[in-house]
Formats: C-alpha cells, sequence, structure tokens
C-alpha cells in the first residue's frame, strides 16, 4: 500500500511538472536576439550576420535561426528559391504553443515565401493564419499581416474595399506601435488603392505619407511622391505630376523601389506638349520590369506619338496597354484565393474542433486527476482511521492489563491485610488465653486456700 501511494504520487508530480514545463520559452542564444533587434532598422547586416552563425545544437535555437534567415533575405529583397528553412521553423514552432510571437512570424514568412514562389492562395491562407494566431498585443505583427493580405487583395483579385479594411487595420496598429515608417507605407498603399475610385482619398493619404516623411525620414517621401504623381496625372494636372516625377528622378531614385515615375514624367511632358523632354526621360528610364511597368510606359509612348502626330503608332501602342490590362485581369487569382479563404474557414473549424476536443481531453484528465485525488485521500483517511482503531485496540487492551494488574494488587493487599488481622487475633486470643490460665491458677490457689481454712476453724 505505502509503494502504491508513493507511485501515484511520483506519476501525478511529473504530469504537473510536465504541463506546467510545455509553455515555458526556451532561453536563446544571444547572438540570434541580437540579430532580431536589428531586423527593422537594419535588415542587410540582420541576414550577413545570421549567414555567420554556424551550427548550433539546441533545436530551439536552429527553429529561431530559420525563422530570422527567412525574415532578414525577404528585408532585403533575396528573392525565395525554397521554403525548407521557414516550414523547419514553422513545424517547430507549432509544436510548441509558448511561443506564440515567433509562431505568427513563422506563418507571415511562409506566406511571403509562397507568395515570392508563385502561390498566392497558400500566401493568403499563412497571412491569415498569422492574424488569427497573433496575440491582441502583438501590434507588429498584427499590422504586417494585414498589410500582406491587403497587398494580395490588390494584386491578385483587385478587392479594393477588402484591402482598404486591412490597411486601416494595419495602419491602426503601427500607430499604436508608434512605427512611423509602417505608417507611412500603408498610407502610401491607401493612396495607390483610392487613386481611381477616390482620388481627394487618395491624394490626403499620400500628402499625410509625404509628410510624415519629411519630418521623420526623408528618404521615405518618394515612394508616396510616385504614386501621388500617377494620381495627379489622371486627374489632369500635368505640371505636378510632372514635378513630382521630376523631384524623384533628381533626388530620389535610390530610395524608390519602382520605376513608373520616369514614364509619368515623360507621359506628363507629352500631354502638355513637350515631346523632347519626354523622349529624353524614356532614353533615361530603365527598361518596364512588370505589366504595371510596361501598362505606364505604353501609354506614356502612345501620348508621344499622338502629340507627335503619328496615329500608326500611337494606335499600336494604345493596342499594347490593351493587351496589358487584358493579361493582367486574366492573371488574377480571385478563384483561387476564394478558395484559399474557404480552405482558411475549413482549417479554423478543424482548429476549433482540435481546441474542442483538447478542452474535452483536459476535462477528462482532470477528472482522471480529481479521482486519483480522491482515491489518495481515501486511502489516507482509511489508512488514518486503521491506524487510530489499532491505536484504541491497543490502549484498550493496555487498560485491560491495567485493571487486572489493579485487581491482582488490590487482592494481594486484601490478603496481606487478613493475615496481619489473624496474626494480630491470634496474639490478643494468645493474650487471652495467657490471662485465662493465670487468673485460673490464681482461682485454683484461692480456692485451695479456702479449703484448708475452713476444717481448722471447724475444730
Amino acid at each position: 500500500m505505502k509503494y502504491l501511494l508513493w507511485s501515484i504520487v511520483a506519476t501525478m508530480a511529473v504530469l504537473v511538472t510536465a504541463a506546467t514545463g510545455c509553455g515555458r520559452a526556451p532561453r536563446y542564444d544571444a547572438r540570434l536576439v541580437a540579430i532580431d533587434s536589428l531586423m527593422h532598422d537594419a535588415p542587410d547586416s540582420a541576414l550577413a550576420l545570421v549567414q555567420a552563425i554556424g551550427t548550433l545544437p539546441a533545436p530551439a535555437d536552429r527553429a529561431y535561426r530559420d525563422l530570422l534567415l527567412t525574415q532578414a533575405r525577404y528585408r532585403c529583397y533575396v528573392t525565395a528559391t525554397s521554403d525548407s528553412d521557414i516550414n523547419r521553423a514553422l513545424a517547430y514552432y507549432r509544436a510548441h504553443s509558448g511561443e506564440r510571437e515567433k509562431l505568427t512570424r513563422a506563418f507571415i514568412y511562409k506566406g511571403a515565401v509562397m507568395d515570392e514562389l508563385g502561390h498566392p492562395d497558400s500566401a493568403m491562407l499563412y497571412y491569415k493564419h498569422a492574424e488569427a494566431t497573433a496575440a491582441p498585443d502583438d501590434y507588429f505583427n498584427l499590422g504586417y499581416a494585414k498589410m500582406r493580405i491587403a497587398d494580395l487583395y490588390i494584386t491578385q483579385i483587385s478587392q479594393d474595399s477588402s484591402a482598404i479594411i486591412r490597411l486601416h487595420e494595419a495602419k491602426h496598429y503601427f500607430g499604436l506601435l508608434q512605427d512611423t515608417s509602417f505608417v507611412i507605407s500603408t498610407l502610401k498603399k491607401l493612396g495607390a488603392i483610392c487613386g481611381d475610385l477616390y482620388p481627394d482619398s487618395a491624394i490626403e493619404y499620400l500628402s499625410q505619407a509625404i509628410a510624415l516623411a519629411q519630418q521623420y525620414n526623408p528618404s521615405l517621401q518618394y515612394s508616396p511622391k510616385s504614386t501621388l504623381a500617377g494620381v495627379v496625372l489622371f486627374q489632369g494636372d500635368y505640371n505636378l505630376a510632372k514635378e513630382l516625377s521630376i523631384d524623384i528622378i533628381n533626388n530620389g531614385v535610390q530610395y524608390c523601389d519602382e520605376t513608373q515615375f520616369y514614364y509619368y514624367a515623360a507621359w506628363s511632358y507629352a500631354k502638355m506638349g513637350q515631346t523632347d523632354s519626354a523622349r529624353h526621360i524614356l532614353d533615361i528610364s530603365p527598361p518596364p520590369a512588370d505589366d504595371v511597368d510596361s501598362l505606364a510606359y505604353y501609354n506614356a509612348t502612345a501620348e508621344i506619338h499622338r502629340a507627335e502626330g503619328n496615329p500608326q503608332l500611337y494606335s499600336r501602342d494604345l493596342a499594347n496597354t490593351k493587351k496589358i490590362a487584358i493579361n493582367v485581369l486574366t492573371n488574377t487569382q480571385e478563384e483561387k484565393l476564394t478558395s484559399s479563404e474557404t480552405d482558411f474557414a475549413r482549417q479554423q473549424a478543424v482548429s476549433r474542433n482540435k481546441t474542442l476536443n483538447w478542452n474535452n481531453t483536459w476535462l477528462s484528465f482532470s477528472i482522471i486527476l480529481a479521482v486519483v485525488a480522491i482515491f489518495i485521500i481515501s486511502l489516507i483517511v482509511i489508512r488514518i482511521k486503521n491506524r487510530n482503531t489499532a491505536i484504541k485496540k491497543e490502549n484498550a487492551l493496555i487498560q485491560h492489563e491495567l485493571e487486572l494488574t489493579l485487581a491482582r494488587l488490590e487482592q494481594q493487599q486484601i490478603s496481606t491485610c487478613n493475615n496481619s488481622v489473624s496474626e494480630l487475633v491470634g496474639k490478643r486470643l494468645s493474650a487471652i488465653q495467657e490471662l485465662y490460665d493465670a487468673i485460673r491458677v490464681q482461682t485454683n490457689e484461692a480456692s485451695d486456700k479456702r479449703k484448708s481454712v475452713m476444717p481448722l476453724s471447724g475444730l
């Protein structure tokens, strides 16, 4: 019984230790923590440092390194060719629920990698997993996931309203975090979405972004300026579009990832009849990088040809813009992304079922623990009762033995007393007998004397 009790107690201790230890975050290699702190402001340095780290023995450190490596590559515009690194990190963090922030980050960069590998439907799925996994106070990852979802809404299915909602949410979280650079980026994206349908709102968003950048980091002003140039160009303010574009060409080419401002400048010059300036801008511009650049490029050349009075080339350029526009529309992934949202909802339902099953399992486990605890308590109570009963029996036996001993002692005392009384009585009787004998002797002597005297008196 004693060994069984201790076995149950030891098992319970192991279970409690395991339960409390599963959610504890590990202590990471200090180098990885330092690299993580550089990721926001110096991703190029972070990439160089994380690539220089050799073999790491701890699984937690290896997962952290894979996550940081993927993140640094993405932030440094190194196009992904494989998702093996982020897959290892994601597998580790999915198995360790205590690492919620890193799991959220792993979902985000898994989505980013899938987007770069040409799977926007999968990217949307992982971004939404990140959005659902992030803690309520994880402002950066919440904002970043929502911004990435908005990008997919824009580039893949042109769901402007959904993208605007996500971008406003992202701007809110970045504002709470006081991350001005991402607030600027979000405002720029909002301006780009609203450019055609809501030009006034677009100009307001982009003007805010430019003003913030000029106060916070002037190098960040040129990307929203490029977008603003396109908005005002379509609104017919060719002079402002030209000024904005020329400012970028002269001062901010190295700070602007896109090249559309070259075509906006040429387009604006052509609209104002300055074809020589328009052709000069096209001569110094890089070739179009994608369909969006190509669309702006052919619109600019079409305006130049029309200004130069060349209707055949103008018609050719218009035909090219039409083909590009049709190609962009036919290559959208609306059906796939809609399917991914359905898949996400299904996986969320599965996750909820798993959570429910886990809750049921935990409830069952709790009931078992309660039963074991009751069993142990019952054993202890029974043992205490048995011990008390044994003590009572032992006390009763001792008391009985004491009573017998007392009875023997009393009997011995009575016997002793009787013997003393008998001896005393005997002595008394002996004394009385001696007295009686003495009296009798004396009486006999007196009688003899009388007998001897009486005859003499008679004579």
